[in-house]
């Protein structure tokens, strides 16, 4: 029953944030609308078929176990400290995210998951989420992520999407107004495009070719872009300026997609799609669910959802035409 509602929850704020996207670029650019709806019924395909899989799964462990009080436990430490390291530390939430990613990742490997996870809850802007409404999105975050640990499983952007449900839900338990996003002109559009393929394509030969694991992978990344978009804007002003930040911030999102298990996406080349894809939807979702931490992972779920079933729809078609050949 656990696996089947922990999937529920992942796939329709998912679905939510990618209508709201796709009904924006239709309004904004028609063709770049196309796109995002194509993707969209990408994205739906390769879900269903997450759900026939955890319709053949186990529940790995009871929810009043150790090992869940552990992951609880571990989510909402991470998330608490992320945003101290954030907000009250002044490094802003890419470089914290990313350093705690790294440190879980060196020294509390066993626990390495459900910190970050809880992580990208604590990314969210004090703006949004001041401290209390912080700690109750970190308890959301931290039973979705026990809820969810059984089911799509490999897919990069699941723990952002986990603690996306936790901010949100946060924000609307203290009645907090998410903040308003950007709007891109075209060469910032290529920027982005260009730092996500890199980002997610980095995270991944990081975390498979060297065999560094997801976690230390992507949050290398996130210390490495955070700190370039810091320096950027104090070095560039007039060049990057204040944009370094947003390339930095698109860079780590789509380093997520870089944690996806070659089981899911095979090699750099659906990696670098699924970087183009968060690319897209990162610059058309702005609007929604700014200022909230896990945003940028539920991007990255759909990314990877997407290139995923592209992957699988290919496969399928060379499989036929081989059946065929071969009859």
């Amino acid at each position: 029953m656990r696996r089947y509602l922990g999937s529920i929850v992942l796939v329709f704020l998912t679905l939510i944030l990618m209508a709201f996207t796709v009904g924006n670029a239709l309004s904004i650019h028609l063709p770049l609308g196309g796109l995002l709806l194509l993707i969209s019924l990408l994205l739906i395909y390769s879900a269903f078929k997450g759900f026939k899989e955890a319709a053949r799964l186990r529940d790995s462990f009871p929810i009043p176990s150790k090992t869940a009080l552990l992951d609880f436990t571990a989510t909402a430490a991470g998330s608490v400290v992320t945003y101290l390291i954030s907000v009250h530390l002044n490094l802003g939430p890419v470089i914290a995210s990313g350093l705690v990613g790294v440190v879980a990742a060196l020294f509390l490997r066993s626990h390495a998951v459900p910190i970050y996870c809880g992580s990208f809850a604590g990314m969210s802007s004090a703006a949004f989420l001041p401290f209390l409404p912080l700690l109750a999105a970190s308890v959301i975050a931290a039973f979705v992520f026990v809820l969810t640990k059984d089911v799509f499983n490999g897919y990069g952007g699941k723990l952002g999407t986990i603690a996306l449900v936790g901010t949100a839900g946060g924000g609307v338990l203290f009645s907090r107004p998410f903040l308003e996003g950007e709007i891109f002109a075209h060469p910032q559009i290529v920027a982005l495009i260009i730092a996500s393929v890199l980002g997610a394509v980095a995270a991944f030969v990081l975390s498979v070719r060297f065999r560094l694991g997801p976690v230390f992978g992507s949050g290398a990344v996130g210390v490495v872009v955070g700190i370039w978009g810091v320096l950027s804007g104090l070095f560039f002003p007039e060049i990057i300026g204040a944009f370094g930040e947003t390339l930095a911030v698109a860079a780590f999102g789509a380093s997520f997609v870089g944690m996806a298990s070659t089981q899911r996406l095979l090699d750099e080349r659906f990696i670098a799609l699924g970087g183009f894809v968060f690319a897209l939807v990162f610059v058309f979702s702005e609007p929604y669910f700014a200022g909230a931490g896990g945003k940028l992972g539920t991007i990255a779920f759909a990314s990877t959802l997407t290139a995923g079933g592209l992957r699988t729809l290919i496969e399928t078609v060379f499989e036929k035409n081989f059946f065929r050949m071969s009859g």
